[in-house]
C-alpha cells in the first residue's frame, strides 16, 4: 500500500489516514490472537473513512459496531462422492499422488469415511490426502484414531497448519483457564450434550456460569451449537474432542471425568424412567434416542471401571424404557451385565433381569423368559428396587409366547390383569385379551376389550394405548372385520401422532393379513411392506419372522406362486413361523398343486438358501413388484383405478352421505374416510361431491335413481 513509519506517529495512525478517502476492501486475517489490538484497528480505520469495507477472519466476534457474521462452517458431506469434502480430497490427493482417483467401492467407501470422520474440516482432508503418497486410503482410514500423530504436513507451511495437532492446538492455547477447564469437561460426552449434562461434570459452577462459558467456546468456534430442539444441545467436532480428550489425561483428571459422567446419566436413567410409564412417555423415550451415545460411553465406563450400581442404571433403565422405541441395543447392555451385577447383589438387580426379558424381540425367547422369570423371584425380598407390580411378569409372560407356551402366556397374563392398579391393568388386561384371543376363546377376550381400551387411556402411556388398540383389532378379526379395521385406523393414528413407531408393523402387518383373507390384495400389500421395513430395521427378529411368514398366502392370492414358494422355503427355516401364522401348514401342499412337485421343490430349495436378512430383502422388493403389477391391472379393470374400497366409497358420496357418515357405515374412521374421498378426487380429476356423482352415473357405478 505504500505506508512507510512516520517518526513518533503510531503505525496503524497511518494506515487509517492512507485509506481514508478511498473506496477499497481491506482483508484483516487471523484475528483471533490479537482480538483487542485488531477490532481497535479496525475501528480507527473505519472512523476515518466513509467507504472502506473490512473483511475480517477470526475465530470470534470483534465487536466492531456493523459488525456482520458469517460462519464458514466444515465442508459439506452431503452427497456422498460428490460433496465438497470428498473433491477436496481427491483434488488434494491428485496433487500427492498424480492417477489418484475413486476407481472401486472400497476406495471410495474409504475416502467417504476420511471425510466423516474428520467433520468436513479443510486442514485435517488436506493432510489425510497427502498421505495418499505412501499410503492407501483405506490404510489411513484404518488409522485415524491415532489422527494427531497421522496427519502431519511440509515443515514450509505456516507452523500452526503443519499437523493438526498444531492447528487445534492454536485455538486451544487462546484459551483462558476457565474455558479449558470446560472444554476438558465437554470431551467426555458422546453424541452432544445440553446445559444440563456439561453443569454435571463441573465443580462448583452454577448454571450461569457454565452458560458463559459455554457461549465464549461457541463464539471461539470450539463447541458447536443446535437450535433445532426446544432445548439447546451442544457438540464438538471430533477432532477438537481428541484433542480435548488428550489435554484432559495428560493433567490426570481423565479418569474423574468419566465417573461423573457415567454418574449423572445413570441418575437421569433412573429419573426418567419414573416418568415413562404415563403421559410422559415421549419425553422420556425422546431423552433415550438423543443421549444414545452418552448412555453407550457411561455403560461401558462404569461396566469396565467395576462401578456396578452406575452399570445397573444406565442399563436397566435404557433398556426398560429404550425397547419401546426399538432400542434394543440397550436390552443386549442389561444382558451382558447380569453376571458381574448378580455377583456384586445390586440394588437393582430385578430392574436389570426385567429389562433383559426384552430380548425376546431380538429371537432370545428363553433366555428371556428365564431372566424376567428371575426378576418376579427376587421381587419378594424387600432389599431390591423393583419394577411396578406385576411388570416383570409380564414380559416374563412375553418371553413364554416366543417360546410357543400360549397356555403359560395365559396363565401369567390372567394374573397380571387381576391386579389392582392402573399401570398393571393397563398393559395386564390387553396382554390377557391377546392370550385368550390366541387360544380362540374369543368371546371372552371380546368381553374385556373395552375395560382394556379405558385402562390403557386411563394410564395415558401412548405405547401402551397403541399395544391395547392392536390387540383389540386381532380379537375383533375373528369375528367382525369391520371393527377390527376400526381399532387398526384408530391405533394408527395413535402411531402417527405420537411417533409409536414399535406398532407400525405390528398393525400394518395385521391389518394386511386380513385383507388378504378379505380379498384385498392391493391393501394388505400396501401394508406389508412398511411393516417388514420396520422390523428389519429395528432389528425385531422374532416379528419380522412372523411377518415374512405372513407374505407367502398373499402371493398365492395375486397368483405369484413362485414367489409365495420361494418364501415359504426361507421362512420354513424358522418353526416358530408355523406356530404363529397356522396356514403356512396347508399352504405348501396347495403351492405344489399350483406349481407341479418339481417346479415348487426348486422355489422351497432357492428360499431356503436365503437367510433372514435376505429373506426381508427380497419380499420388500416382491411386494413393490407385486403393488405396481395391480395397480396396472387396476387401471384396466377398474375405472380411473379404483380400489374396491374407494368404489364404495364413492358409492355413498353419490348416495348423499357425509363424511361421518361414510366412517360410520364402513367402520373406519372420518380422517380415512376423507383421506378415501380425496384420493378419489385425484383420480378422477374433480374437486367436488357432485362432480364426483356425475362421473359414478356416467361410469354405471350408481343408477340415476340412487343419484336422484
Amino acid at each position: 500500500m505504500g505506508i512507510t513509519p512516520q517518526g513518533d506517529v503510531e503505525l496503524i495512525d497511518t494506515v487509517a489516514d492512507a485509506v481514508a478517502g478511498r473506496r477499497l476492501l481491506l482483508l484483516v486475517d487471523n484475528c483471533e490472537h490479537v482480538l483487542d489490538a485488531a477490532s481497535a484497528a479496525i475501528k480507527q480505520i473505519l472512523g476515518r473513512s466513509g467507504n472502506a469495507k473490512v473483511v475480517a477472519t477470526s475465530r470470534e466476534y470483534l465487536w466492531v459496531a456493523g459488525e456482520t457474521l458469517l460462519t464458514v462452517s466444515p465442508l459439506t458431506l452431503d452427497g456422498g462422492l460428490a460433496s465438497d469434502a470428498v473433491k477436496l480430497f481427491v483434488e488434494r490427493a491428485s496433487a500427492a499422488r498424480p492417477g489418484f482417483g475413486l476407481y472401486d467401492t472400497q476406495n471410495a467407501a474409504a475416502v467417504t469415511e476420511i471425510c466423516e470422520t474428520l467433520d468436513g474440516l479443510p486442514l485435517g482432508i488436506e493432510l489425510a490426502a497427502a498421505r495418499m503418497a505412501s499410503m492407501s486410503a483405506v490404510e489411513v482410514r484404518d488409522r485415524l484414531d491415532d489422527r494427531f500423530r497421522l496427519l502431519k504436513g511440509s515443515e514450509r507451511q505456516p507452523e500452526r497448519q503443519q499437523t493438526l495437532r498444531l492447528a487445534v492446538g492454536w485455538s486451544y492455547d487462546l484459551l483462558s483457564d476457565d474455558e479449558r477447564q470446560l472444554l476438558h469437561n465437554a470431551s467426555v460426552f458422546s453424541g452432544g450434550f445440553d446445559l444440563a449434562g456439561i453443569s454435571s461434570v463441573v465443580e462448583d459452577a452454577d448454571d450461569v456460569d457454565v452458560l458463559e462459558r459455554l457461549d465464549s467456546l461457541v463464539r471461539k468456534s470450539l463447541v458447536v451449537v443446535n437450535h433445532a430442539a426446544i432445548n439447546t444441545r451442544y457438540g464438538m467436532y471430533e477432532t477438537i474432542r481428541q484433542f480435548a480428550e488428550e489435554q484432559l489425561l495428560a493433567i490426570g483428571e481423565l479418569e474423574r471425568m468419566r465417573d461423573r459422567h457415567a454418574a449423572h446419566f445413570g441418575h437421569e436413567a433412573s429419573a426418567r424412567y419414573g416418568h415413562w410409564n404415563g403421559p410422559g412417555w415421549r419425553d422420556a423415550v425422546d431423552w433415550v434416542e438423543v443421549e444414545l451415545a452418552n448412555l453407550r460411553s457411561a455403560f461401558r465406563w462404569s461396566m469396565e471401571r467395576g462401578q456396578l450400581e452406575v452399570a445397573t442404571d444406565v442399563a436397566a433403565h435404557a433398556a426398560l424404557m429404550g425397547f419401546s422405541v426399538q432400542l434394543f441395543e440397550t436390552v443386549a447392555w442389561a444382558e451382558e451385565l447380569l453376571p458381574a451385577a448378580t455377583d456384586a447383589d445390586v440394588r437393582r438387580l430385578p430392574r436389570l433381569y426385567a429389562a433383559a426379558g426384552y430380548a425376546c424381540f431380538v429371537g432370545r425367547a428363553e433366555a428371556a423368559a428365564a431372566n424376567a422369570h428371575r426378576a418376579t423371584e427376587l421381587e419378594t425380598q424387600s432389599r431390591y428396587d423393583t419394577c411396578a407390580p406385576g411388570y416383570a411378569t409380564f414380559i416374563e409372560a412375553l418371553g413364554e409366547v416366543y417360546c410357543g407356551h400360549l397356555d403359560r402366556y395365559v396363565q401369567l397374563t390372567g394374573t397380571v390383569a387381576a391386579l389392582p392398579g392402573v399401570a398393571s391393568q393397563a398393559y395386564g388386561i390387553a396382554a390377557y385379551l391377546d392370550g385368550l384371543q390366541s387360544a380362540g376363546r374369543v368371546d371372552e377376550a371380546l368381553e374385556l376389550t373395552d375395560s382394556a381400551v379405558a385402562a390403557a387411556r386411563e394410564l395415558g402411556n401412548p405405547y401402551w394405548i397403541a399395544y391395547t388398540l392392536w390387540i383389540v383389532g386381532l380379537a375383533f378379526s375373528k369375528v367382525d372385520t369391520a371393527r377390527a379395521l376400526l381399532a387398526w385406523d384408530e391405533g394408527v393414528g395413535v402411531v402417527r401422532e405420537h411417533r409409536v413407531k414399535f406398532f407400525e408393523g405390528f398393525i400394518g402387518r395385521d391389518a394386511a393379513r386380513l385383507h388378504t383373507s378379505e380379498g384385498e390384495p392391493d391393501a394388505a400389500l400396501a401394508l406389508l411392506g412398511p411393516a417388514i421395513e420396520s422390523f428389519h430395521q429395528a432389528g425385531s427378529v422374532a416379528q419380522l419372522i412372523i411377518t415374512l411368514a405372513s407374505v407367502p398366502a398373499l402371493f398365492e392370492r395375486v397368483g405369484r406362486f413362485d414367489v409365495a414358494a420361494t418364501l415359504l422355503g426361507a421362512i420354513s427355516r424358522e418353526p416358530a413361523s408355523f406356530h404363529h401364522v397356522p396356514e403356512l401348514v396347508d399352504l405348501g401342499g396347495r403351492l405344489t398343486e399350483l406349481l407341479g412337485e418339481e417346479r415348487s421343490r426348486q422355489c422351497t430349495s432357492a428360499g431356503a438358501e436365503l437367510d433372514l436378512n435376505d429373506a426381508a430383502v427380497y419380499a420388500r422388493e416382491q411386494i413393490e413388484l407385486a403393488r405396481r403389477a395391480l395397480i396396472r391391472q387396476a387401471h384396466h379393470s377398474s375405472p380411473a383405478g379404483l380400489t374396491r374400497r374407494e368404489v364404495d366409497v364413492l358409492r355413498l358420496i353419490a348416495e348423499g352421505k357425509t363424511t361421518r357418515d361414510i366412517a360410520a357405515q364402513l367402520f373406519i374412521s372420518s380422517k380415512t374416510a376423507d383421506n378415501h374421498i380425496q384420493h378419489i378426487y385425484a383420480k378422477l380429476a374433480v374437486t367436488n361431491r357432485s362432480a364426483a356423482t356425475r362421473w359414478a352415473i356416467e361410469h354405471q357405478l350408481i343408477g340415476d335413481a340412487v343419484a336422484g
